[in-house]
């Protein structure tokens, strides 16, 4: 397994970090779908995942629970949560309460001592910029007052916002109070590859979520078959997108989308890991197969930039 120092702390990670938003059932179960999670998250520890994001709002953790309870690696595990405080009813207003049972829960129910990365999201209604931007900096003092009390008793290592856009990153990282960004990156979705530069000057990490867009960025999409969500015409234009990328860097894509998908999220130094669902044995292996081949050369992250920038050409 590659290892990757998250930029802003002292974490070595697991270039995979383990996401099982999809791997189970919203109850507690004996169902298929369940037990593959189960088996995958054993798998992807034993492969050496070290790296496991988690979410109250998923309703996942009760199998994650049944895993880690009594696995002998649990204590080498570093967690990364969400924790949205404002959620996006709360009128902006900040509940130190409400932060803190988000973390309490998630070291009962991970059978943890301490929370690694706090994502901490900033929500409101209607969710964008006009309203959160301005939020923040009345936000802040209240939020770091509660951050560092659970970082001060060893419930909490580190804190990086998911801001959803570029404006909202670049306020969270003007306040100088975050050790990196956690956001969406992957070669339809490169807004935030304009911000590596300064990340790594302000000794900032990044954590990338949703390598795979969603799942177009798979082998399986290829060509969508009449029975996959994605023949939807509403994907027409993500679709479009994957072809350009697959035309563009055929040669470095080779035999698998889902590998190079992988691969290129990685290639930038300043990304530590990937948040990726494995919701199966096989599925955990060939993403861990594909994080630990050789990355992509910068030239090939400078070029996907430029396709994004122009459009991709539809």
């Amino acid at each position: 397994m590659r290892y990757r120092r998250l930029g802003g702390t002292d974490l070595d990670v697991s270039a995979v970090c383990l996401g099982p938003m999809r791997a189970a059932t919203k109850e507690p179960t004996e169902d298929a779908k369940s037990k593959a999670g189960e088996d995958a998250l054993r798998f992807a520890i034993d492969a050496g995942v070290n790296f496991i994001h988690s979410s109250y709002e998923y309703r996942t953790r009760w199998m994650m629970e049944r895993v880690l309870k009594d696995h002998p690696k649990r204590h080498d595990l570093h967690h990364v949560i969400k924790v949205p405080v404002p959620d996006f009813k709360d009128g902006g207003r900040f509940d130190a309460a409400k932060f803190r049972e988000r973390i309490e829960e998630a070291l009962r129910d991970l059978h943890a001592e301490r929370i690694a990365v706090l994502q901490w999201m900033w929500r409101s209604d209607p969710n964008d910029d006009d309203l959160r931007v301005p939020m923040l900096p009345g936000l802040m003092d209240d939020l770091m007052e509660a951050f560092e009390r659970v970082r001060d008793e060893g419930k909490a290592g580190y804190m990086m916002p998911f801001p959803y856009t570029v404006a909202s990153t670049r306020a969270a990282m003007e306040t100088g109070k975050f050790d990196g960004i956690i956001a969406y990156y992957n070669p339809i979705e490169m807004e935030m590859a304009e911000l590596f530069e300064e990340l790594e000057e302000r000794g900032m990490g990044f954590l990338c979520i949703r390598p795979l867009y969603q799942g177009i960025l798979t082998d399986q999409r290829a060509k969508p078959g009449a029975d996959d969500r994605f023949s939807d015409p509403k994907f027409a234009d993500d679709l479009a997108k994957r072809a350009k990328v697959a035309e563009v860097f055929a040669e470095e894509i080779g035999g698998s989308m889902t590998g190079f998908a992988i691969r290129f999220a990685l290639a930038h130094p300043v990304v530590a890991s990937v948040i990726v669902g494995l919701n199966s044995p096989a599925q955990a292996e060939g993403i861990i197969a594909a994080a630990e081949q050789k990355l992509p050369s910068p030239r090939v992250v400078t070029k996907a930039f430029e396709l994004w920038k122009a459009g991709f050409g539809i």
